[in-house]
This record gives structure tokens, sequence and C-alpha cells, in this order.
């Protein structure tokens, strides 16, 4: 799947290229506004980001359960029995799911006062999602690579383990608010590029035209 994170140069192409690229991205910006605007700690943006595992790996499984063909190494465009598609779906809910519960467990839950807005920032992130699976939804009618339906979610893990490592020690280190807010926004930067990096994943091979434009995006 490559690079975890995208460079800037890629960033800015694919905001230009794709309306849903552009959803994303603003949903992450509202997310982090809302963060800076109330005020969160670190532990309630983290809570976001894995409330917002669930909604993607929700989303997921729908594209599993409606996979009709498949390329395999042996042969091309192989029809996907119902069995196979609902052990799949099955076998990515249960670990997909066990690692985000080990996620909240670690996290704990935000204070009280705090939920009115983690349920409006998921709402947004939801909306996004169900606009990109309509939007690109009529492009699925080619065969899919379970591989990646299976495995590209698990981008989303990266960030978490780079801050819970590296965020936590420097802030250990400084001990001060001004250093959680560096940590917090440190943290958005890399969720943004991993989402964006995950939706050029999930939507490889399928012609993304700018607005205004009759030129592709290229694929990466």
């Amino acid at each position: 799947m490559g690079r975890p994170f995208l460079g800037w140069g890629e960033f800015t192409s694919l905001v230009r290229a794709d309306a849903t690229a552009r959803s994303l991205f603003l949903s992450n910006l509202l997310t982090l506004a809302l963060a800076l605007a109330e005020n969160w700690p670190l532990k309630t943006v983290m809570f976001i980001y894995c409330g917002q595992n669930i909604i993607i790996g929700f989303f997921n499984v729908v594209r599993i359960l409606s996979v009709r063909r498949v390329d395999t190494p042996r042969q091309p465009d192989v029809e996907v029995p119902s069995v196979v598609k609902y052990v799949m779906a099955g076998f990515f809910t249960l670990h997909y799911g066990l690692f985000n519960f080990g996620y909240f467990q670690f996290i704990g839950r935000p204070a009280a006062a705090e939920w009115g807005w983690i349920w409006a920032s998921l709402g947004v992130f939801f909306a996004h999602h169900l606009f990109s699976f309509q939007y690109h939804g009529r492009r699925k009618n080619t065969p899919q690579d379970f591989t990646k339906l299976m495995f590209f979610p698990y981008l989303r893990i990266i960030p978490m383990h780079i801050t819970i490592i590296f965020g936590g020690f420097f802030m250990l280190l400084f001990r001060n608010e001004l250093a959680e807010k560096i940590v917090l926004g440190f943290f958005l930067l890399l969720k943004t590029s991993a989402d964006l990096r995950m939706h050029l994943v999930e939507h490889a091979g399928e012609t993304l035209r700018p607005s205004g434009s009759g030129g592709p995006l290229p694929e990466k």
C-alpha cells in the first residue's frame, strides 16, 4: 500500500481533484477547529479518532459484503460466493473491532460536557463517508482486491501509535499545556495525511476528475 502519509504535492493534487477528498479534509479541519475552540485535551481528540475508526469499519464491512467479483493470482474476474464475503466481513469486524476496543480502554471516557461536540464531529465524519460511499459506489462494478479491503483501514493505526509513543514522551518531558497543544496539532496533521492516503488506497484505479477539468488524477 506504499507510504502511510501523503507528501504536500500529493495532498494538494488530491484535494483539488476529488470532491470526496475535499469533504474528508474539511471534516478533519472541523475537528481541529472544535478541539482548539473548546480547549479539548488530547485524549478527547483520540477518542473521536477511535469513533471515526468504527465509522470507517462499518462502511468497509458494507463494501466487503457488496463485492461481486475479484481478481486472483490464478484467474482474473472471479465471482465471489456469498459465504466467502460473510466470512471475510466477520473476520474483519472481529479483528478490527478488538483493535479499537483496546484503544478505547487505553484512552478512557471524555468528560460529560464534551459529548455534544463529540457526537457533532462524528456526525460530520459519518456524513462525509456516506457521501464518499455513494459518490464512488458506481465505480465498484469492477473486480475488487480483497486484501486491500481487509487491510487499508489499518493505516489509521500508525498516527495513533506515533502519537502515543513520541507524543507521550514529549508531554512527559515538558509537562505543560503548550506541549499538549503541540502534540494535538501534530496528531491531527498525521491523522489527516493518513486519512487521505487511505482514501487513495481505497479508490486506486478509479478515474477521479477535478472539478471543471477533463484530466484525471494520476494514480499512486
